[in-house]
């Protein structure tokens, strides 16, 4: 009896912890400034009166690295990820924020972000996947080696192409 009791707790306790870890939103925000082609610092409005700034990995993706590169290609790679992102989501742009929920690195959140065109939401995870500007990209998957996606032809951009054929 006893230890059903504990584990009927420990399982409300991770359900529990499992609801809290994930807040569906959506939550409207304002991009500050894009870091990288995956991550944004935004101003959320969290309740009213109360606003906070985050910075926001985007669900789902990886993009190229800016600092700690392997290569040069991952560097061009990773600058052409992050001006589009800076074009699409120019400082100052309103934005959605939907299933909210905490980052494991570096105490960023992790959520999916949005931007509204003309008569509708765009995923800006989508609109990176379709310029092969990120991949797709879960935690529990290893890290993405840019370099060799690059010498094999991932890299998405006629300049990009150039430097990896030169080499």
């Amino acid at each position: 009896m006893v230890i059903s009791a504990v584990l009927l707790c420990s399982e409300a306790k991770a359900q529990e912890k499992a609801v809290t870890n994930r807040f569906p939103g959506p939550y409207y925000a304002t991009v500050v400034r894009v870091i990288d082609g995956d991550t944004l610092d935004v101003r959320v409005e969290v309740w009213p009166g109360l606003v906070a700034e985050y910075a926001v990995r985007v669900r789902g993706i990886d993009a190229p690295e800016l600092r700690r590169v392997d290569c040069e290609a991952e560097r061009l790679w990773g600058e052409a990820a992050r001006d589009q992102v800076r074009k699409l989501y120019p400082e100052g742009s309103a934005i959605r924020l939907e299933n909210v929920g905490r980052d494991p690195f570096f105490g960023r959140v992790v959520a999916d972000v949005r931007r509204f065109r003309s008569d509708r939401w765009l995923f800006l995870k989508d609109e990176l996947l379709e310029r092969r500007l990120a991949v797709e990209w879960t935690p529990q998957m290893t890290d993405v080696n840019w370099c060799l996606l690059a010498a094999g032809g991932g890299a998405p951009h006629d300049r990009l192409q150039t430097k990896f054929q030169a080499r």
